[in-house]
């Protein structure tokens, strides 16, 4: 629900915000030395994409160091579209000239591609029809179950059982 915390959660989550009171850590350190490990997928996907195309957004979410030869940059970006459901062509698309689904579907292609420790998804399925909704659920489970953190922060709840083994509640800025 608006108000509820969720926007503070993820900033303090990610180690953009310390925390007014308790501790925020991985692996004992505070999230505010960590900036990077955990990344945030945002709810308004076209605000994290910043390049001005699909291949340039990924290689630069990835980190891809700027010597990285054409062949491996294209490697790179095909795998990450192909792990979210988007085929090679997408690549030199203008980010403006995606759809609302496939920019969501790219900008966590780019996350995917940093090799986060955790992700921390801002209302992961909004605007995705069925289809797309199966798929990214179907990419984190994947990723999950080979050691990612995910932790979604959202109302809409229906289809991410699978992803999803434990619930908190977020009201007034307290997790219960």
């Amino acid at each position: 629900d608006n108000g509820s915390g969720k926007t503070t959660l993820s900033r303090i989550l990610t180690g953009l915000m310390a925390p007014t009171w308790g501790r925020c850590t991985l692996d004992g350190a505070p999230m505010t030395t960590r900036v990077g490990e955990v990344v945030l997928s945002m709810q308004y996907a076209r605000l994290q994409l910043l390049r001005p195309s699909v291949r340039a957004d990924i290689l630069s979410s990835a980190h891809a160091p700027r010597d990285l030869s054409r062949a491996e940059g294209d490697r790179l970006v095909h795998e990450a579209l192909a792990e979210v459901g988007l085929g090679p062509e997408l690549a030199t698309r203008g980010i403006d000239q995606l759809s609302g689904g496939q920019m969501r579907r790219v900008a966590l292609a780019g996350l995917l591609a940093s090799e986060p420790e955790v992700l921390v998804l801002d209302e992961p399925l909004a605007g995705l029809d069925p289809e797309s909704r199966l798929q990214v659920v179907a990419t984190l489970e994947a990723r999950r179950r080979r050691g990612l953190g995910v932790l979604v922060i959202s109302h809409d709840i229906e289809g991410l059982d699978a992803l999803c083994q434990r619930r908190m509640h977020l009201e007034a800025g307290v997790l219960s």
